[in-house]
């Protein structure tokens, strides 16, 4: 039976041993995209690599009875639920007890406290960070023999300059737009015909009109970067300023025309629910299900396998981020979905690379990726993937075939210095709070201004 850690009672302990020492603890933001080869894949018949840490255990691989993990993990509800019932099926076959450490929204300052404290987990999930903030915490799996399973778009996403992968993907993260294709039919909209944010905006106004609420988001950090990218980035937009988002020269004045302009336009004309600010996760997905929104920007489709599970018959779709001009690309956000690392310091080695075995495979990983409706990293579990994360981004694929479509890394990631998230959240309140002229310059000053700081930051660290 495994004993869920108590988080908060966790993290105190740590942060008052801490209160003296400034540990390091760089927020969320980007992560940089891979650029090498291929690692070399370790056949099935080799043995994993030794490592230094855990010297001490000297267990061979499989006979790990008796050891005691601890897992980090950023699942809730019932993506929780699934795999509790998977450790529960992995402790029945390989005699580990298995500590799960549930820390909900505190999960990312938890682990930033026990990065200082240089005492992690035996396994966290990275959640899109494995490269960029944590490499140094985890060991290197490149020899593991799941790697060769691994799907060449998630080596792009996980494998270091140096070939290093610190991580087992089970899952893509995919992110763009969302629909509830009853709402569009029901006013008369085709979302198939959508390519331009000018285009959305019609339909937006079709769609008030047929009296429902054209986006069902909540106020987030995602609505101020995930699509970003089409209109101030990519080829063919309205600005293609990436060059000067990467070294710390952008004046954000094509942000503040493009995107911010947009949405306060959407704002004034009704196109969210009014208690945006308050809506929580849960609303959202309700209202989604039940077809009272018809479109959900810069987000993955495990919103829609939750409302699809409220409402089975609803029926939804997902679609690129769309493209600021018509010359412009329409964009899909891919990144680390389900990962899973070893702390390089770990005294049960032998342990946790067999959960890491245990999750690689193909039935195990489909299950966690039927719960989460995030896409299938492993080549084994593409092959038996049916669920609707898999079903619906290869419906995209199908149907927006003859769309430029570009697939790249979350546009904060990539593009933005670390710590841009909590600022990207806090200035999308401030836009719903006063979609103003002078709302919009307060909340472009402030993302500019800390955009500015994070990235001398970045610079002198």
């Amino acid at each position: 039976m495994k004993r869920k850690i108590v988080a908060l009672v966790m993290a105190a302990v740590l942060a008052s041993s801490l209160a003296a020492c400034g540990g390091n603890s760089g927020s969320t933001g980007s992560q940089e995209p891979a650029e090498s080869a291929a690692a070399p894949a370790a056949s099935e018949e080799e043995a994993p690599a030794e490592s230094e840490a855990g010297g001490d255990n000297a267990e061979a691989a499989g006979d790990v009875s008796g050891a005691t993990l601890e897992i980090a993990v950023t699942y809730t509800g019932d993506q929780l639920a699934t795999f509790n019932k998977l450790v529960d099926q992995f402790e029945a076959e390989s005699g580990v007890t298995v500590n799960v450490a549930e820390y909900g929204d505190d999960y990312e300052a938890t682990l930033k406290t026990r990065m200082a404290a240089n005492e992690m987990p035996d396994i966290w999930q990275t959640h899109g960070w494995s490269i960029l903030r944590y490499k140094e915490y985890l060991m290197d799996l490149r020899n593991e023999p799941w790697v060769s399973d691994l799907d060449e778009s998630a080596l792009g996403v996980i494998q270091d300059s140096d070939g290093s992968i610190y991580v087992m993907m089970i899952s893509e993260l995919i992110n763009a737009t969302l629909v509830n294709l009853d709402v569009c039919e029901a006013a008369g909209v085709d979302p198939y015909t959508i390519n331009t944010y000018e285009d959305l905006t019609a339909a937006c106004e079709k769609i008030k009109a047929a009296g429902y609420t054209p986006f069902g988001m909540n106020s987030n950090p995602g609505l101020m970067t995930n699509y970003a990218g089409t209109f101030v980035t990519y080829e063919g937009e309205m600005a293609e300023d990436g060059a000067a988002q990467l070294d710390g020269t952008w004046d954000w004045e094509s942000y503040k025309n493009s995107l911010v302009k947009t949405m306060a336009d959407w704002i004034n004309k009704g196109y969210f629910y009014e208690d945006i600010l308050t809506m929580d996760a849960n609303s959202l997905a309700e209202r989604f299900a039940d077809g009272k929104c018809a479109f959900i920007l810069g987000n993955d489709p495990g919103i829609i396998v939750t409302a699809q599970t409220l409402k089975p018959d609803a029926k939804m779709a997902f679609l690129p981020s769309f493209s600021s001009t018509k010359d412009g690309v329409q964009h899909v956000a891919v990144g680390e979905g389900d990962t899973f690392g070893i702390w390089k310091d770990t005294s049960n080695e032998a342990a946790a690379k067999a959960f890491l075995t245990f999750f690689a495979k193909a039935e195990i990983a489909n299950e966690m990726n039927q719960a989460t409706g995030k896409v299938a990293a492993l080549k084994s579990c593409m092959e038996i993937d049916d669920g609707m994360g898999q079903k619906t981004f290869q419906e995209m694929k199908d149907k927006c075939g003859d769309r430029n479509i570009f697939y790249d890394n979350f546009w904060d990631r990539k593009y933005m210095p670390s710590g841009m998230w909590p600022i990207a959240g806090n200035a999308s309140n401030m836009l719903f709070e006063d979609a103003s002229e002078a709302g919009q310059e307060a909340c472009v000053e402030y993302m500019k201004e800390n955009y500015v700081d994070l990235y001398e930051a970045a610079q002198e660290g």
